[in-house]
């Protein structure tokens, strides 16, 4: 067992709580720019053809929404066989539904395994971040390079002003962008379980967050707000400037990718910290820890 030692000069306990808020709230953001993929993409940690992995079943695959879901089902049977078998039991026991309907179905599940494994999770090496990170970065710079219309800012100010005016045309256009940040979430948990499976063999005891990450936190938020691309952005809406305006031409997939290099640079021993941290809020209070950056 590899052990991280526990600074002395810990930080204080809202000190944590702001440091896992900004971690959190830079999860989020970078992935609200998600919305923009539509190129298929294999699982962080996965190179085993899908067939292959496949082929390794002890249950039948359940009617799941794309190779993502099934890279998932297969990554939490080899953490929690009773929980896969249970997923797989809700999912035939609720019969005909879309695809969005099953999603959320096997997130909600998600949730639950998360909690149950969020003290392993805890102890997981932070490669496991940093390769959730690389995918993240390379989805990003793929969509700006492949010109998606949903790396462009103006298209989810157009989404506000349609939402009340045309709510047909709203939910239509809201499918468009879930479908491939569906995938996106799929890949991510695929990644946790490699990483819950991984940290049974090689755990890492960690202790709490310390002044050092905080101020690792606020040199990586500095570095973000000092980029080129961003700096003009913050100035323009500090200022009172018109948001729309603002937004004109700016290509957020290119924005999430410097989000994600900036985070790349945090420390390995703040990343585990902050993943140790995570993990514990999410054993305590579920997806609602996530949710508080949704809000932000």
């Amino acid at each position: 067992m590899t052990f991280d030692a526990r600074k002395a000069n810990s930080a204080s306990a809202s000190g944590r709580q702001n440091a896992l808020f900004a971690l959190i709230t830079l999860t989020v953001v970078c992935g609200a720019f998600f919305a923009v993929l539509s190129l298929p993409q294999n699982a962080a940690g996965h190179d085993t053809p899908l067939g292959d992995r496949v082929s390794s079943l002890t249950i039948d695959m359940p009617d799941l929404p794309g190779e993502a879901a099934e890279a998932y089902f297969i990554a939490l049977g080899k953490v929690d066989p009773e929980a896969q078998m249970a997923l797989s039991g809700e999912i035939m026991q609720a019969g005909k539904l879309d695809e969005a309907a099953v999603t959320g179905l096997v997130m909600a599940h998600a949730e639950t395994v998360l909690r149950d494994h969020a003290g392993e999770l805890a102890q997981a090496d932070t490669k496991h971040v940093d390769d959730i990170l690389d995918m993240t970065r390379n989805k990003l710079r793929t969509a700006s390079r492949k010109r998606s219309k949903w790396c462009d800012a103006g298209r989810y100010a157009d989404l506000a002003d349609i939402e009340f005016q045309k709510p047909d045309v709203f939910e239509q256009t809201l499918a468009e962008v879930k479908a491939p940040l569906n995938d996106y979430s799929f890949d991510v948990m695929t990644g946790l379980m490699i990483a819950i499976e991984d940290a049974r063999t090689h755990p890492v005891e960690r202790g709490e967050m310390t002044r050092a990450d905080e101020a690792a936190l606020q040199g990586m938020v500095m570095s973000i707000m000092a980029d080129p691309d961003v700096l003009p952005l913050i100035v323009s809406l500090q200022s009172g400037g018109d948001a729309r305006k603002a937004l004109k031409g700016v290509n957020v997939c290119n924005l999430g990718a410097t989000a994600v290099t900036a985070a790349k640079t945090l420390p390995q021993e703040t990343k585990g910290r902050l993943l140790a941290e995570a993990a514990r809020e999410m054993k305590e209070n579920g997806a609602s820890a996530f949710r508080t950056g949704v809000a932000f």
